[in-house]
């Protein structure tokens, strides 16, 4: 039976998954959702239709946003339009619950399942956005890798923050799960050892050891978003070991 029930929630994750590796995972996502939705349903009078239409996305969106601050009608009927649009696809393209990762209003990440029914109502198009690998979830944040693009994609650190830390603790976090789809069991062990021994002695870059949640350095409670060369033994290390490098060692051996 496909996932009907399950396409109600506008926000959802699989908690129950913490781990895959060498597994396809694709985000298919509503292309242009919000100005498809107000388009499909006349949610705005015809001639803001077609100036929308002219708009670049970040225009559009914008102004999309603003419509909804000011009549709230509008984005409940973009959130009940999307429910039914979701529950279409997945009952055309036989979805099952456990082939649902993960669910964002518009976006859905499916595990090894390839929809062929991606126009729903001759004007809603599903588009396969990212392809991914592996995944692992860690102190409520959602991980994706991909070994085509060698990018990692991570769900709940903020934009800003994973631009930051991308060169360092999510360059390291994104090598682990590309040695581990890789790498046998024995190799791995070996690999992580090493990885813990560095990252312990403070070895590594000293931006590796920035809070993961906050992107910045914490000594003795207090927080710096830079930090002299001198202060590196006085850093707290732990939270990044405890929250996110001893669970993701823990799924990988």
């Amino acid at each position: 039976m496909a996932a009907i029930k399950l396409m109600e929630r506008t926000n959802y994750l699989n908690k129950d998954i913490e781990y895959i590796k060498n597994t396809k995972i694709v985000e298919y996502d509503i292309r242009s959702a919000g100005f498809t939705t107000l388009r499909y349903k006349k949610l705005l009078p015809s001639d803001i239709i077609d100036k929308l239409e002219k708009m670049p996305n970040k225009d559009r969106n914008i102004y999309i946003g603003k419509q909804i601050r000011k009549h709230p009608n509008i984005g409940e009927e973009l959130i009940n339009t999307l429910i039914d649009i979701r529950k279409d696809f997945a009952m055309l393209n036989d979805i099952e619950e456990a082939d649902v990762l993960s669910i964002k209003k518009d976006a859905l990440f499916l595990i090894k399942k390839d929809p062929k029914a991606l126009v729903i109502r001759e004007i809603f198009e599903f588009r396969a956005k990212d392809e991914y690998t592996s995944y692992c979830y860690l102190n409520n944040k959602e991980f994706y890798y991909s070994a085509y693009t060698e990018k990692l994609t991570v769900k709940g650190i903020g934009k800003e923050n994973q631009e930051l830390q991308d060169a360092y603790l999510l360059k390291d976090i994104k090598n682990i799960l590309k040695m581990a789809e890789k790498l046998m069991p024995d190799q791995m062990f070996a690999y992580l050892k090493k990885y813990r021994s560095r990252y312990l002695t403070r070895e590594l870059d000293k931006n590796t050891y920035r809070n993961l949640d906050t992107g910045e350095f914490s000594i003795n409670g207090y927080k710096l978003k830079d930090l002299p060369d001198d202060l590196l033994d006085d850093i707290d290390i732990v939270y990044n070991y405890i929250n996110y490098l001893i669970p993701l060692f823990r799924l990988l051996v």
